[in-house]
């Protein structure tokens, strides 16, 4: 296989000589990132190829059993069944319709007759591995994918400066949305788009079940987004409170958010307990460890997301404090970007 000159130039290097251990880190991810983008093209073209040759195989197994119509029948079956296979989590099911394949490709091995026997095996046997072989690379371009954004977002909190000053604003809520207009475009272009900003905002969850937020930003989903084409939307949660939030007020507000985005049809892309500290009282240990280890789970037009949720404590310093930081990379909405300014 060809090897670039950027990564004959990374294999030159010897790889055990290693002078400060945070430093090295940071400097393997980048080789990664830099590489990043061949391996997206490579993962292309073998995704490309591979669905070449399945339909290529598909047609040359009707051919050779004469267009039988339960060879036909068989070999859609097969093909849904590995569909499902790849889309199923739960581990019980999968083995199930893993054993339903096996039982299906057997079966359709066995309806050809005489000499086409071996090559019906030889062609449903490729046409199995071939569909095992797009789940893994799909499973490659997903790690790459999240690699690749999770590289961002902590370069991105690496070079950001370390003391964020609390800006102008009558309210706590409101200088926490100039803030987050600065430092992300997402949220920027919603506040660009005054329609799509309440502040307060009373939602009424799928359930019925109506919930008070200091601050509700949300971005709509693009007309072909239920087809996985353009934007999925996005909106922005902020719950104000009075004291340090406890573990059973962080649950309360997911168990919100996930009721009203059940209802809102747009993911949650930030969800922010807001808390102005009166330099005495501290965050107790289980809402510190909620947040740092929970996530506020949703699904959304058949796809899972997850989002954490953010307290954001205004210090008597007149600086913020975050746990955890969270932080939209630069460009990662320029679409959204560019439909404000059109508006």
């Amino acid at each position: 296989m060809y090897v670039g000159g950027a990564l004959r130039a990374v294999q030159a290097k010897d790889v055990r000589a290693v002078e400060n251990p945070i430093t090295a880190i940071f400097d393997l991810a980048e080789d990664v990132e830099r590489q990043a983008p061949k391996v997206h093209r490579l993962l292309a073209y073998t995704r490309a190829f591979i669905w070449v040759w399945l339909i290529l195989d598909a047609f040359l197994v009707l051919v050779v059993s004469a267009a039988n119509v339960i060879a036909v029948l068989l070999l859609l079956l097969l093909y849904g069944l590995l569909l499902i296979r790849a889309s199923v989590s739960n581990l019980t099911a999968q083995g199930l319709v893993f054993g339903a394949s096996i039982v299906v490709a057997v079966v359709l091995m066995v309806t050809f007759r005489g000499p086409a026997f071996i090559l019906g095996v030889v062609l449903v046997s490729l046409f199995y591995l071939g569909m095992v072989i797009l789940d893994l690379i799909q499973d490659a371009r997903s790690f790459l994918g999240y690699y690749a954004l999770r590289y961002r977002v902590v370069r991105a909190v690496r070079d950001a400066d370390p003391v964020v000053v609390v800006p102008q604003g009558a309210t706590p809520v409101d200088r926490l949305l100039t803030l987050l207009g600065q430092r992300s475009a997402i949220v920027a272009a919603m506040l660009q788009n005054r329609q799509y900003v309440r502040v307060p905002a009373i939602l009424t969850g799928r359930t019925g079940v109506a919930y008070q937020f200091d601050a509700f930003l949300s971005w709509p989903a693009g007309t072909l987004a239920p087809f996985g084409v353009g934007d999925r939307g996005s909106a922005v949660y902020v719950k104000g409170f009075e004291r340090p939030p406890t573990r059973a007020d962080l649950e309360a507000l997911r168990r919100a958010v996930q009721d009203v985005t059940g209802a809102v049809r747009v993911p949650p892309g930030r969800v922010i307990a807001l808390w102005k500290s009166d330099g005495t009282s501290e965050i107790p240990e289980e809402a510190y460890a909620f947040l740092t280890s929970e996530v506020v789970s949703t699904t959304v037009l058949g796809r899972a997301h997850a989002c954490s949720i953010e307290l954001v404590t205004e210090m008597t310093d007149g600086t913020y404090d975050f746990i955890p930081v969270v932080m939209d990379p630069a460009g990662l909405a320029p679409a959204m970007a560019a439909t404000s300014v059109r508006a």
